[in-house]
């Protein structure tokens, strides 16, 4: 019994909406999971950034108490006027995926190789005096644009 032109019809739709399926499948996938190292990147940035604002704030009393900026990462250990240290949770390696370094008041963050796909780059904050108030720009270092927190990106 040979087969009917309506079921060849039938099958060959079936084959057809099946393949469609498959693309359209294969495009959420790839949608998902296309961009996920900078989304990985701006995680791990926004979150080297937070915990950079304790350090923007010493680096602000230390100004505030100086009219300068610190020199290093040794200026934010000494004693304030309340013989407190400026940074009392500071360390070189403050979080196990970055090192820390202070330079004339600017703030490097250096992630380690073992944090892909930031290994190595870095997000650099600059001080600004702006009426008589310290402003922080995060628009340098080596990390690329699309890794870094959107108030990095110069947007």
């Amino acid at each position: 019994m040979a087969a009917q032109p309506g079921s060849n019809k039938k099958a060959t739709i079936a084959i057809a909406v099946f393949i469609a399926a498959q693309v359209i499948v294969a495009a959420l996938v790839w949608v998902a999971f296309s961009g996920s190292d900078e989304r990985e990147g701006r995680i791990k940035a926004t979150l080297a950034l937070g915990k950079a604002g304790d350090l923007e704030n010493a680096i602000a009393a230390y100004y505030g108490e100086h009219k300068a900026l610190p020199a290093d990462n040794n200026a934010l250990r000494r004693a304030n006027k309340q013989g407190t240290p400026y940074f009392t949770a500071f360390e070189e390696r403050g979080e196990l995926s970055y090192t820390v370094n202070v330079a004339n008041g600017i703030i490097t963050l250096t992630f380690s190789p073992d944090q892909k796909p930031v290994s190595g780059k870095s997000l650099v904050l600059v001080p600004r005096l702006s009426d008589g108030k310290l402003e922080w720009s995060c628009n340098a270092g080596s990390l690329e644009a699309s890794r870094r927190p959107s108030q990095c990106r110069g947007e």
